[in-house]
């Protein structure tokens, strides 16, 4: 069937964010968390615990990997589902962190990197991270995805370099969060 183009219609422009996920990032204190508690029918995961002077809807204090894996079971609860749309992570930097705590005690190991390649420790912790975040995504929530940000110099292939703001979490869990992203 060919295309006709007198049949087009307008287009209408979504004012919800279902099925979306959003990453923002930039230095301390410019007013992402207040910009995305904002954002109706919200649950704010606070891995960082600077929301006090804020209007939050539902801060739920995620202190433990443990924590976020057990508040994971209770997203498909149908009052749960209905009452929130979108879930924050305030910040990726603090959930990171704590995602490579979780996966270091069950290594029983302190460092991530140490065992080398007979614990395998990164790649357990980039799919434990991987994981849980397509759970949620899976389970139809909006993520809204807050981290820090750096001042990062690349080099050129010249020679010549360049600064760019970058989110400040390593590039293991930044690549993921940026694949999931719209």
């Amino acid at each position: 069937m060919a295309i006709n183009l007198k049949a087009i219609k307008p287009h209408k422009i979504s004012k919800n964010l279902d099925g979306y996920t959003i990453y923002m990032y930039g230095p301390g204190g410019v007013g992402k968390t207040t910009f995305a508690c904002e954002i109706p029918n919200s649950m704010l995961f606070a891995f960082e615990k600077g929301y006090g002077a804020l209007n939050v809807e539902a801060p739920v204090d995620i202190n433990s990997w443990t924590d976020i894996r057990g508040v994971l079971r209770q997203l498909d609860d149908p009052e749960i589902k209905e009452r929130f749309k979108v879930i924050i992570f305030d910040t990726v930097d603090k959930a990171a962190a704590l995602c490579e705590k979780y996966i270091c005690s069950q290594l029983g190991i302190e460092n991530i990197g140490d065992g080398g390649w007979s614990t395998n420790g990164w790649s357990k912790v980039k799919k434990e991270w991987e994981t849980v975040l397509n759970t949620i995504q899976m389970k139809g929530y909006t993520i809204f995805f807050i981290s820090h940000s750096k001042d990062k110099t690349f080099k050129r292939k010249d020679g010549t370099e360049y600064n760019q703001i970058v989110p400040a979490c390593s590039n293991t869990y930044n690549e993921i969060v940026r694949n999931l992203v719209d």
